[in-house]
């Protein structure tokens, strides 16, 4: 008897550890950028793609109240992937993803070269905020 609940015991450990070695390892991705009245934004480290001398990446965000999508959806989370130019200064919205509470995508857009060209964020703004968190990782 001792020895079946000993290995319970340990099962029972090891699953745990497990869980927190996974909740650490996924928290290891996300860096913050700042957190405002609005929300919390962050950078997936993992997202961040350089190449001819552009940067890929995605920003995640959990907004402090329900949102409205343009179909109006109600959403809280968001993933916005831009590319960047960190010489030039300057980026661009390359894709949006709105999701629900439970992650369900709402909404999902890709605006055209056109729609959101590459342009220089205003100083001081979450844009640049952004920017400079994904121009500082080597």
């Amino acid at each position: 008897m001792k020895t079946k609940n000993f290995r319970i015991c340990i099962s029972g450990t090891i699953a745990l550890v497990s869980a927190l070695t996974l909740n650490i390892a996924q928290a290891e991705t996300l860096r913050a950028i700042t957190t405002d009245a609005s929300g919390s934004y962050a950078l997936d480290t993992d997202s961040i793609v350089k190449s001819n001398g552009k940067t890929a990446f995605t920003v995640q965000t959990i907004y402090t109240n329900m949102m409205t999508a343009p179909n109006n959806a109600p959403y809280n989370k968001a993933t916005n992937t831009f590319l960047a130019d960190c010489r030039a200064k300057t980026q661009a919205l390359t894709g949006v993803t709105l999701m629900d509470g439970s992650g369900k995508v709402v909404y999902s857009y890709t605006p055209t070269v056109t729609e959101a060209p590459m342009i220089a964020p205003e100083k001081n703004s979450l844009d640049a905020k952004i920017m400079q968190t994904v121009c500082a990782i080597k």
